[in-house]
């Protein structure tokens, strides 16, 4: 015997989930269109709004609409499935697609952090609360805000495209160097992070720099000696 449940919650009424990644990978039009049918959407995912409506309710026209809702079903996060009888004429019908593995394989995989997960808001609370030293002060009216540890922010010199001219010559003015020797080793080292993947992971790169640039000019500094050293004893042999 099978059963047939109805959700008489009316959820939709009060709240619609939007994937990140499609939040992430769309216009500002883009968006509106598509959190406007999922927010009318069945259970089923249909969306019978009118274009008409669609227009209105976003403010635009039907040819901004129409790259809109090719946008969308280019990237298959709707589908058209036809059209649908009304009172005056055939509505034009689209189904809102699962997208959430795509969400959820491109955050995961590749641990890429959803910025739009903070509002304005809250990303300024939370620079707020690094001033404080990580302490959160309480609410008025006695509620307190949970500290909830965040996701670190990335650091400076991850990548190599973060060293800079300015980072060169320092370098080159700490190890009395070249900057043209600094600039040598940065080639070395780029090669070498491209030889095998992840040797860059977890890396300082102007760390890593520093210490190529140091190593080397001292190598070089000692086989010039040695080789002054080695001239000056068969000079004496003369």
């Amino acid at each position: 015997m099978k059963l047939k449940i109805n959700d008489e919650s009316n959820d939709r009424q009060y709240f619609t989930i939007i994937p990140n990644y499609i939040l992430n990978h769309s216009s500002a039009i883009d968006k509106a269109i598509y959190i406007d049918m999922k927010r009318v959407a069945g259970e089923d995912g249909r969306c019978f709004m009118t274009e008409e409506t669609m227009c209105k309710r976003n403010r635009i026209g039907k040819e901004t609409l129409h790259k809109s809702l090719k946008y969308l079903i280019d990237h298959k996060w709707i589908k058209f499935v036809g059209t649908t009888p009304s009172k005056t004429r055939p509505v034009k019908t689209y189904k809102v697609l699962d997208v959430w593995k795509q969400n959820s394989d491109f955050y995961q995989d590749k641990k890429i952090r959803s910025e739009t997960a903070l509002s304005k808001d809250t990303a300024c609370k939370q620079k707020d609360t690094a001033v404080l030293g990580g302490k959160i002060p309480p609410e008025k009216g006695g509620i307190r805000r949970t500290n909830n540890k965040e996701e670190p922010i990335k650091k400076k010199y991850s990548s190599l495209s973060d060293l800079t001219g300015n980072d060169f010559r320092e370098i080159a003015e700490k190890y009395d160097v070249p900057i043209s020797f600094v600039k040598s080793k940065y080639e070395d080292m780029y090669l070498w992070e491209g030889e095998k993947a992840g040797r860059g992971k977890g890396r300082n790169w102007r760390l890593t720099l520093m210490n190529w640039v140091k190593r080397d000019a001292l190598k070089v500094r000692q086989d010039f000696s040695n080789a002054n050293n080695k001239r000056s004893i068969d000079a004496s042999n003369l």
